[in-house]
């Protein structure tokens, strides 16, 4: 993969938190709120769990294990905001809806959904097992409609809501040997963008808005590591040569200030849309909604030869 193949940007990009998002700009934005952040025992979920505490949140965090999560509940906790732990299979409906209940007994209405929780296989899909395969579609999109059809009902009955589904510029572009990842995350992101549109079917856009965000080149267990041995034997390091891991600079507190910025509500403008959190939100605000959803910005689209439409 080359990445130039894609496209460079001509726009300075971001790699840490900048002054719309520090956690300063941000303080007590979210305070009174109950956030849910999935796979939240390390990395990027990790980071958004204390984004939101340090906004003002209280944090229900989830992974499969609660011994996964002693780490970040205690630095969530250190912001002076409740902290609970659960362990959760975010792919059974049944775990789910027992966890969101517990959580609302403990913490409160919940107001803020991070579905977070991934999972990459790295190999062609040739050399799959098909349970493997359909596993990380299960975790990567299953899961996170699961959450997000067992809290609707609430945040409609309350009249307002923040979901952010964790997609990837995987999601926008071919990459082989990651077949169910990057058509999870593509699934995932234009749920995003139909779902968002469903709100105003039931005038509650934007009082329940939704994000599909991208999080950057953050180097994790998952998008650092090498592939198989069986693999690597047959195809060499799919990592894709040396430059591979230069695309990973960026921190995970940018998608987890990115997180806080947007369940504050001040991207709201942004809503039902792509975004990569490398991308200064002020200057996607600046270019207005109205032009955004014109000219068909910041969402999976087919583009014909020149003469062709995407008619209905």
């Amino acid at each position: 993969m080359d990445p130039a193949e894609f496209g460079i940007s001509t726009l300075p990009l971001q790699h840490a938190p900048y002054p719309a998002i520090y956690s300063d700009t941000l303080r007590g934005t979210n305070k009174g709120k109950v956030a849910i952040v999935t796979g939240a025992g390390r990395g990027i979920g990790a980071a958004v769990a204390e984004a939101l505490s340090k906004s003002g949140a209280d944090v229900a965090i989830l992974d499969l294990t609660v011994e996964n999560l002693e780490e970040t509940k205690g630095t969530c906790e250190a912001q002076g905001v409740k902290v609970q732990a659960y362990a959760c299979d975010v792919a059974d409906e049944v775990t789910v809806r027992e966890t969101f209940g517990n959580i609302e007994k403990d913490l409160g209405p919940i107001d803020i959904l991070v579905n977070n929780a991934g999972i990459l296989d790295q190999r062609p899909f040739i050399m799959s097992d098909f349970s493997s395969f359909w596993r990380q579609i299960e975790v990567n999109f299953k899961a996170p409609l699961i959450a997000i059809h067992a809290l609707l009902p609430g945040m409609r009955d309350r009249g307002g809501g923040c979901i952010i589904n964790i997609a990837s510029r995987s999601g926008t572009v071919d990459v082989p040997m990651t077949l169910g990842y990057v058509t999870s995350k593509a699934a995932l992101t234009r749920a995003t963008h139909t779902l968002q549109r469903e709100m105003e079917l039931d005038n509650l856009d934007p009082a329940i808005h939704m994000y599909a965000l991208h999080p950057g080149g953050v180097l994790t267990g998952m998008g650092g590591g090498a592939a198989k041995q069986d693999v690597l034997d047959k195809y060499g390091d799919v990592r894709d040569e040396a430059f591979f891991m230069e695309l990973f600079k960026d921190t995970p507190a940018l998608c987890g200030q990115t997180c806080a910025f947007l369940a504050s509500g001040r991207g709201k403008d942004l809503r039902g849309l792509y975004l990569d959190c490398r991308q200064d939100v002020s200057k996607l605000i600046g270019i207005g909604r109205e032009t955004l959803l014109k000219d068909k910005r910041n969402t999976l689209t087919v583009n014909f030869v020149d003469g062709y439409c995407n008619e209905p």
